[in-house]
């Protein structure tokens, strides 16, 4: 019996086999790659030096290797990371999340969510830990929430290095200065940066204006809201056109600026004046 080799199934097979060889052989390609990866992950685990992983098994080779595949390896990754989420395994959770953002550092999603578990669920891990007396607890998570959010912040400098102005970046950069390390003014520079990008919603720019006041700079937040405003869509409820106009006149007010002095701006369709917009703290909801 001969095969027919113009018949369907000779050349579905034949696609079949070749599809599997390529598989099978890039397999056979990559798991040395893999394997010199692990060692050098392996090595560096006391020191949980696994950010630089992407510059020490080179990038270069990897995206060269792996080109045609990398996005899949890379959402492969990504999943194997969450078994080690669920173990609470720190060092193989980092070496998944960048090595998944090394393979493909495309992935948006794997910079923002990567950031999180860095900054956020690590230390909880820690803070959970049966092993320590209950009186050591609250310390060791305020050490490891410090540590962590500066190595995400490290994190994300490199994923804005693939996607500079990303709000979605910048915003959690702009969170962990304010919640995590509680420095007013790096988290005032990012919101500013946030509020600047293409896609940033209006809250951004508000809590900018927050931050400004929190460190006392009323008069640079007057300007920045004044440069704003006008740019504000009056039909767009999350603009809250009508507050920002409130702050404009409640710095008026608290600044006492002169008459003169003040913008040729006009209030939105239908605006009241706050019943507090002579106490500017009440009204903006700031400790100043």
């Amino acid at each position: 019996m001969t095969l027919d080799r113009t018949s369907w199934w000779w050349r579905r097979g034949r696609a079949v086999v070749v599809i599997f060889t390529t598989l099978f052989a890039a397999g056979l390609v990559a798991r040395p790659l893999q394997e010199a990866a692990w060692v050098e992950v392996k090595a560096r685990q006391p020191e949980m030096n696994v950010h630089d992983l992407g510059d020490n098994i080179g990038q270069g080779m990897l995206l060269g290797v792996f080109w045609g595949f990398r996005t899949v390896l890379a959402d492969f990754i990504w999943l194997q990371g969450y078994h080690y989420w669920e173990q609470r395994d720190q060092p193989d959770l980092e070496a998944m999340i960048y090595l998944s953002t090394t393979l493909d550092p495309r992935m948006v999603s794997f910079w923002d969510n990567g950031s999180s578990e860095i900054a956020l669920d690590i230390p909880a891990w820690v803070y959970r830990n049966a092993t320590l007396p209950r009186d050591q607890q609250a310390a060791a998570y305020r050490k490891a929430r410090t540590v962590q959010a500066e190595r995400a912040l490290s994190f994300l400098d490199r994923g804005l290095a693939f996607h500079p102005g990303e709000f979605i970046l910048l915003k959690d950069q702009a969170t962990l200065y304010d919640n995590s390390l509680h420095e007013v003014a790096k988290a005032a520079e990012k919101w500013r940066e946030a509020a600047e990008a293409d896609d940033s919603p209006f809250f951004a720019g508000r809590l900018y204006v927050r931050h400004l006041l929190k460190m006392g700079k009323k008069m640079e937040a007057y300007a920045y809201l004044k440069k704003i405003y006008p740019r504000l869509p009056a039909d767009a409820p999350d603009a809250q056109k009508a507050v920002l106009w409130d702050w404009i006149v409640g710095l008026e007010h608290n600044l006492q600026v002169p008459h003169a002095e003040t913008p040729q701006l006009t209030p939105p369709p239908g605006w009241t004046p706050d019943p507090e917009i002579d106490d500017l703290a009440k009204l903006i909801d700031v400790d100043f």
